[in-house]
């Protein structure tokens, strides 16, 4: 196959491919006035106060140990702390309401 049918069917492609582009763009033209967010169906009821935890329930121990063995030491987890110029606010979850 010589070298210039290469480049002519490179160069083919290549134009299908912007011409192609540009039509498809023509055809999906921005609508000014389409709203930003959609309508949510179910709006959530907002949330009253602090999210309270759910107590972790007390079957058994966590941890077992052998006779002579001490139990492992539990360190609390890091601490949230805002910084001065941060507030927090009370509002509602936030909820996913993107449908396809």
């Amino acid at each position: 196959m010589p070298a210039w049918s290469l480049k002519v069917s490179a160069a083919f492609i290549t134009l299908f491919v912007l011409f192609g582009s540009f039509d498809y763009a023509r055809g999906h033209v921005k609508n000014a006035n389409a709203p930003l967010q959609p309508p949510v169906a179910d709006k959530p009821a907002a949330a009253s106060g602090a999210p309270t935890p759910s107590p972790v329930p007390t079957v058994g121990p966590l941890f077992t140990t052998r006779p002579g063995q001490r139990p492992p030491t539990i360190t609390p987890g890091p601490r949230l702390t805002l910084a001065p110029g941060v507030v927090s606010a009370t509002l509602p979850p936030i909820s996913f309401t993107h449908t396809s």
